[in-house]
């Protein structure tokens, strides 16, 4: 086991990483290059995972065909569920579409209600402000929607606890189809004329853990099938959404294997070739030349922009961004998206400047088992992005909060792996007013004076919790890696692999005996560039915040990596090189 750096970890940071191989059958592997035609190094990292399992097997895997997709109707309640929608359309009912701030329920939004509005509905939309309302339904906006005139609710991307505004939106006369692929609360489901819930505990769907909009995608799919719609004119219309399909899948980051391993694959090739004003006029502002679309297009050049509006308040603009079909309207909102992104990047920075600061004071000297830190007047918008980074850079528990006038702390808490936050927070439950979430991240609120003690409590349970849990930091490699074996062809085998993500990750691969061919340099703000040599063969490498392992490389000594193969693509020449993410001395 290699320490990392002392200058380069803070006193929380795990002081030893240790390196494993994932253990694969030789056999298979060897039975897989041969039936699949796949080269030998994808074969092992296939052989040494499940991903294929249970899905449809290896062709599944490697072909993801729409025709794997599962009836729509497998999914609980969707019969009522299109029932009441066709019903209601059917005799002039006012419908509203209740959505979500984010990209997934923004999507799910989008493809719901062009789907209504073919089968002749005008429904209104609500997205709820994420400041003034917060996430999901609430008892004031139903009341006010029951005000207008209208009898049907449809949620999308929520709905599967708000067990009280179902309640009242019942008492009001309205029925609610809830649309959602969230947990349930552990008082039960909502009173609803339909629950169509991947995740339904009382009915839960094997084929997938679909995101809102792949859930919305479903739901479409059954209300064409209900309404008659041939399938000659359904089929064009169905394939037209998958690019907002293939944004909420990627975005919401659930796994890409079975039914979303078929959406993200054919939805990032329909995201690519996408004719809607709005997409198009979206990349064009992010200066997204390359027409090629993966899921880091998704991650880090859609979905933050198109976040940024409900990060900042008001999300609609993002929807109608989404459903214009005006070019001119489409550039403007993509301007305007921009700009909000470009706000939201910079109040990022500021609030994570002031972060790092406060847990260099907070850890200094201590053992510093979660990170607390809070600031009047911290945009709530970008807490929970800046908790993320401060989890990922200290590697403990991370919790943000801001401060408002009244002396209230509201923010976002972050976790890692082994350490339920959610379960954590209800151990001090006592010193907080709110709170809400899930082993990974959570919500919460309480007054600001009662910080100091919430600290001292969330900290005094971590201790307790670590110190039964072994917190060295482990790299996992897939397979080792031949430098004979590097080339153009693992590259394509690995294409067949896409799209990669949550679930699917990209392999990583040890080299052994690399050495770099001129000496390293720094780029960026702490990033390392080099040309690695091993064996025969010479390869650019760069390791994105991994300027702490430069002295490694400056030596003539060999050392072993684990990296990723990628494609570099500069003035329309198109080279493999590596992504760094670690390195030690080779034995």
């Amino acid at each position: 086991m290699l320490p990392l750096r002392t200058a380069d970890r803070s006193p929380a940071r795990p002081a030893e990483s240790r390196w494993e191989i994932r253990p694969f059958d030789s056999a298979l592997s060897q039975r897989l290059a041969r039936e699949y035609s796949l080269h030998p190094a994808a074969a092992r990292v296939l052989a040494g995972r499940a991903a294929f399992a249970g899905n449809g097997g290896l062709p599944a895997y490697l072909s993801p065909m729409l025709r794997h997709l599962r009836s729509p109707f497998e999914l609980a309640d969707m019969e009522p569920a299109t029932d009441r929608v066709l019903r209601a359309l059917r005799d002039g009912e006012k419908v509203c579409i209740y959505g979500d701030y984010d990209v997934d329920g923004l999507s799910a939004t989008a493809i719901l209600e062009e789907t209504l509005r073919r089968l002749g509905g005008d429904p209104a939309v609500v997205i709820p402000h994420r400041f003034n309302e917060g996430y999901g339904m609430n008892t004031a906006r139903v009341e006010q929607i029951a005000a207008s005139g209208t009898t049907l609710i449809v949620t999308v991307d929520n709905g599967i606890s708000a067990l009280e505004p179902v309640r009242r939106a019942r008492e009001l006369g309205l029925d609610v189809v809830v649309t959602d692929h969230h947990l349930p609360s552990e008082e039960g489901l909502p009173d609803a004329a339909a629950i169509v819930n991947p995740n339904r505990p009382d009915a839960a769907y094997e084929h997938g853990r679909l995101c809102g909009a792949g859930v919305a995608f479903k739901f479409a799919h059954a209300l064409l099938k209900a309404a008659g719609e041939p399938e000659r004119r359904a089929k064009p219309f169905l394939l037209g959404l998958l690019d907002l399909v293939a944004l909420g899948t990627v975005a919401d980051m659930v796994p890409l294997l079975g039914e979303n391993r078929v959406l993200a694959r054919h939805g990032l090739e329909a995201l690519a070739k996408t004719k809607r004003p709005g997409l198009v006029a979206l990349l064009r502002a992010a200066g997204h030349r390359n027409r090629s679309v993966s899921p880091y297009t998704v991650g880090f050049v859609l979905g933050p922009r198109l976040n940024a509006a409900g990060r900042c308040g008001d999300a609609m603009p993002a929807l109608r961004l989404l459903l214009t079909r005006d070019p001119e309207e489409a550039t403007r909102l993509a301007g305007q998206l921009e700009q909000l992104n470009r706000e939201r990047r910079r109040i990022e920075e500021d609030i994570l400047t002031a972060s790092l600061q406060e847990a260099d004071r907070t850890l200094a000297g201590s053992t510093g088992h979660t990170l607390v830190v809070g600031g009047r007047g911290w945009h709530l918008g970008v807490v929970g992005i800046v908790a993320a980074r401060l989890t990922e850079r200290y590697e403990v528990p991370a919790i943000v909060l801001g401060i408002d006038d009244e002396g209230v702390a509201k923010g976002s808490a972050r976790s890692i792996p082994g350490f339920d936050i959610h379960e954590a927070l209800i151990a001090c439950a006592e010193h907080l007013e709110t709170y809400g979430g899930h082993a990974g991240a959570a919500g919460l609120r309480l007054r600001a004076d009662a910080l100091p003690d919430f600290r001292g409590a969330i900290n005094e349970y971590a201790g307790g919790i670590f110190s039964g849990l072994d917190r060295t930091r482990v790299v996992v490699a897939d397979t080792e890696l031949r430098p004979r074996e590097i080339g153009w062809d693992l590259h394509g085998a690995l294409e067949r692999m896409q799209p990669f993500g949550e679930g699917n990750p990209s392999p990583r691969f040890l080299l052994r005996g690399v050495r770099a061919v001129y000496p390293p340099r720094i780029v960026g703000k702490n990033h390392l560039r080099l040309r690695a040599g091993a064996g025969n063969g010479q390869w650019d490498a760069i390791g994105f915040s991994r300027a702490h392992l430069k002295e490694l490389f400056e030596s003539d000594a060999p050392n072993d990596i684990i990296v990723h193969l990628q494609v570099n693509e500069f003035n329309g020449q198109r080279r493999l090189e590596f992504e760094l993410l670690d390195a030690r001395p080779s034995v």
